[in-house]
């Protein structure tokens, strides 16, 4: 990820979208309240870390990895966790998802931790790769999430047709890569809301919540 614009971008993306909110986005919020969380759960993209520091107080029997491609974001996090007293109840990781030698991978993200995961959250770094961007990124998540472990993706729709933001994620995109020829099997489609910064689109964006498991 390091050599990646695009999850440099994403980093820069959800500094805005969190820019003013102390909270998760709600989808987060509503598969807390579904009971989505629990045992091993990466954070793919954490950004500043709300969500991950939501997910570790409100799910205690999570163990929460929270990992971003920049430092900064990742000093935003700490700060944050700090602040709220958590310190140590959330790994926070500079790793980079889009590498494909595990060995090079702290040891969160590294061979130890193959199948390691019952859970990834990917909030908003999906729709910010580009194709061969996620021609490296899908199979790092594969390789950390145990058999029968989920991903709950949050993409913007193709629906938000007003200029700016993320790359639009049409379903067709997702069934594509996730499907059971590939190992996958797409067990949800929700529409959603992306929570923004109020001055940017009135601090909405159409969504969409996919469930993925890994077959």
């Amino acid at each position: 990820m390091a050599s990646s614009y695009s999850l440099r971008f994403s980093c820069l993306w959800i500094a805005v979208v969190e820019n003013v909110l102390t909270w998760p986005q709600k989808f987060v919020r509503d598969l807390v309240l579904r009971r989505g969380f629990s045992g091993r759960v990466l954070d793919a993209g954490c950004g500043i870390g709300d969500n991950a520091l939501y997910i570790a107080k409100a799910c205690p029997g999570a163990e929460v990895v929270a990992v971003d491609v920049v430092a900064r974001c990742l000093e935003f996090a700490s700060a944050k966790a700090g602040l709220r007293g958590m310190r140590g109840r959330v790994a926070l990781e500079v790793g980079d998802l889009l590498q494909q030698d595990p060995e090079r991978m702290p040891d969160t993200l590294g061979p130890r931790a193959n199948g390691s995961y019952s859970v990834v959250l990917d909030s908003y770094t999906f729709d910010s790769l580009g194709d061969p961007e996620r021609e490296r990124y899908v199979p790092t998540l594969s390789r950390l999430l145990r058999p029968g472990g989920l991903i709950y993706m949050s993409c913007m729709s193709e629906e938000e047709t007003r200029p700016g933001g993320a790359r639009r994620v049409p379903i067709g995109d997702i069934l594509l890569i996730f499907n059971k020829s590939t190992g996958w099997d797409v067990e949800g489609i929700e529409g959603s809301t992306m929570e923004l910064h109020p001055t940017f689109w009135g601090g909405k964006a159409k969504a969409r919540l996919f469930t993925i498991r890994k077959l």
